[in-house]
C-alpha cells in the first residue's frame, strides 16, 4: 500500500513536470507565431523572388524551418549548385575562349610567315590586324560583365534596404533597441559606401584599368605602365579600406550597445520580480518571450545571410570561371604568340579578378553587418 502511494506521488510529478514543459513549448510556440505577424515578409518575398528569378527560396518558410530544427545546411545544398554554376560558366565561355585561342593561332602562323619578308610592315599589320580584333572581343565581353555584375550589386542593395525595417523590429523585440539602432545606422552606412564609393568609383576605375592596359600592351613601350599600376594600388586600397573601416566601426560600436541592452533588460526584469505575488510569473514570461525574440532574430539573419550568398554565388563563379580562363589562355599562347597578345590576355584576367574583389566585398560587407547583429547576445 505504502508503495502503491509512493509511485502514485512521484507518477503524480511526473506528469505535472511533463505537463508544464509542453505548456512552455506552446507558449513560446505562440510568442513566435505573434513575433512572425509582426514582420513583413511579403515584401521581402518580392525582393528575393527578383533576385533569385532562376530559384525557389521561401524566405518566411526558410525562418519557419530554421525555427524549429536550426540547421540551416538542410535547406541550403551548396555542393550541387556551385558545380551547376561552374558548369554553366565554362559553357558561357567557351564561345569567346576558341575564337580567342583561334586569333592566337592565327597571330601566331601569320607571324611566322611574316618573318620571310624583309621589313616589319607585313609582320606589324598581321599583329595589329590579330590584336585590335582580340581587344574588341575582351573589351565587349568585359563591359558585359560590368553591366551584370553592377545589376547584381544594386539588386544586393535594394534587398538589404526592405530587409532592413523588418531585421530592426526583429532586433528591437529582442531587447536590443540599441543594437538595432546600431544595425539601422550601419547598414544605412554600408550601402551609402557601395553605391557612392564601390559602385560609382571602383567600377569605371577597373574599367579604365583594363583599357589602359589593353593599350599600353599595345604600343609596344611600357609607356603606362606606372599608370596601371596606379589604378590596381587605387581599387586594392579603397576595397581594402572600405571593408577595414566599415567592419571596424561596427566592432567598435558592438563593445557599447549590447552592454547598455544587457543593463535595460536586467533593470526590467529586477523591477518585474519585484511585484507582489505575480513577479515570478511575470519574469517567466518576459525571459520566455525575449528568448522568442532572440531566436527569430538569429533564424531571420541566417535566413537573409543564404539569400546573399545564394545571389552572389552564381556571379562570382562566373567571374571567377572567366578570369582562370584568360590567365589559362594567356599562360597557353606565352610561347607560340607575340608577348603583347599573352599580356593582352593576362591583363583581361587581371580585370575580372578585381571584378570579383568587388563582388566579395560587397558580400562580406553587408554579411558580417548581419552577423555582427545576430551574434548579440547569442
Amino acid at each position: 500500500m505504502a508503495l502503491l502511494f509512493l509511485c502514485l506521488i512521484f507518477g503524480t510529478g511526473r506528469t505535472q513536470k511533463i505537463e508544464a514543459a509542453d505548456t512552455e513549448t506552446d507558449q513560446a510556440a505562440a510568442a513566435q507565431d505573434e513575433l512572425l505577424a509582426e514582420l513583413d515578409f511579403d515584401a521581402i518575398q518580392q525582393e528575393v523572388d527578383s533576385l533569385l528569378s532562376s530559384q525557389q527560396f521561401s524566405f518566411a518558410g526558410t525562418v519557419r524551418s530554421l525555427l524549429q530544427d536550426g540547421d540551416p545546411f538542410r535547406t541550403f545544398r551548396a555542393g550541387n549548385a556551385v558545380l551547376s554554376c561552374v558548369k554553366t560558366a565554362f559553357l558561357a565561355q567557351k564561345g569567346l575562349m576558341k575564337e580567342l585561342f583561334l586569333l592566337v593561332l592565327a597571330g601566331a602562323v601569320l607571324g611566322s610567315f611574316s618573318s620571310l619578308f624583309e621589313g616589319k610592315q607585313v609582320r606589324d599589320a598581321s599583329f595589329y590586324m590579330v590584336y585590335l580584333l582580340a581587344l574588341a572581343l575582351i573589351l565587349k565581353n568585359f563591359q558585359s560583365s560590368g553591366e551584370n555584375l553592377k545589376a547584381v550589386i544594386t539588386s544586393l542593395v535594394a534587398f538589404m534596404r526592405i530587409l532592413t525595417p523588418s531585421y530592426y523590429l526583429a532586433a528591437a523585440a529582442a531587447g536590443g533597441a540599441s543594437s538595432a539602432v546600431m544595425f539601422y545606422q550601419m547598414l544605412l552606412l554600408v550601402i551609402l559606401a557601395v553605391e557612392k564609393l564601390l559602385l560609382a568609383l571602383v567600377l569605371p576605375m577597373i574599367h579604365i584599368y583594363l583599357l589602359i592596359a589593353l593599350v599600353n600592351d599595345l604600343s609596344g613601350e611600357e609607356i603606362l605602365s606606372h599608370m596601371t599600376e596606379l589604378l590596381e594600388t587605387c581599387v586594392n586600397g579603397l576595397l581594402k579600406s572600405s571593408l577595414g573601416v566599415l567592419v571596424g566601426m561596427q566592432m567598435i560600436r558592438n563593445l557599447i550597445a549590447p552592454a547598455l541592452d544587457s543593463l535595460r533588460q536586467m533593470a526590467l526584469w529586477r523591477t518585474a520580480e519585484m511585484i507582489p505575488g505575480i513577479g515570478n510569473a511575470v519574469n517567466a514570461v518576459t525571459e520566455l518571450v525575449a528568448g522568442s525574440a532572440v531566436l527569430i532574430r538569429n533564424c531571420f539573419g541566417v535566413t537573409a545571410m543564404l539569400v546573399l550568398l545564394a545571389a552572389g554565388m552564381v556571379p562570382a563563379v562566373q567571374l571567377l570561371v572567366s578570369g582562370l580562363s584568360f590567365r589559362l589562355l594567356a599562360a597557353a599562347a606565352q610561347p607560340v604568340s607575340d608577348k603583347r597578345i599573352a599580356g593582352c590576355l593576362a591583363a583581361a584576367g587581371k580585370g575580372y579578378a578585381m571584378l570579383l574583389r568587388l563582388l566579395l566585398t560587397v558580400e562580406v560587407l553587408f554579411l558580417l553587418t548581419i552577423a555582427i547583429l545576430a551574434g548579440t547576445f547569442s
